[in-house]
């Protein structure tokens, strides 16, 4: 007497339906309290403006499309001021190489990552 034997799934209540007192004593036998207390915002209120709520849902391809603008920003500010910064550092290497690629195009001396720009310097009608 007084249990409850559980054969399939039975929803008691959908969300935002009311408790009927049936319900409660139902939930309350088995250990469950339907409700969930929280805040439910409408409107944003910043700097005198008043926005919607749906400012606030962010997907996380706008994140990471945020973050990637700043890296890059900070890369590029970075560079122009000639502190070197992890995230500049493929800048800096790849503008190294082709300043050393372009002195080495005018003389006898050549390595391996140069010759294919040497070759096109000599022929470039070979690669049209």
């Amino acid at each position: 007497k007084g249990q409850i034997e559980l054969v399939s799934d039975f929803p008691i209540l959908k969300i935002g339906d009311k408790v009927s007192p049936s319900a409660a004593v139902l939930l309350t036998k088995l250990n469950i309290k339907p409700f969930e207390y929280g805040m439910e915002v409408n409107q944003v209120f910043q700097d005198g403006s008043v926005f919607a709520a749906a400012v606030l849902d962010i997907s996380d391809s706008v994140l990471i499309s945020k973050f990637l603008a700043g890296i890059a920003n900070m890369a590029a500010f970075s560079r122009e001021m000639g502190i070197p910064t992890e995230a500049g550092l493929p800048h800096m290497f790849g503008n190294a190489f082709r300043n050393i690629a372009s002195l080495v195009a005018d003389i006898d001396f050549t390595f391996k990552e140069v010759e294919e720009v040497k070759k096109f310097l000599e022929d470039p009608d070979a690669y049209a």
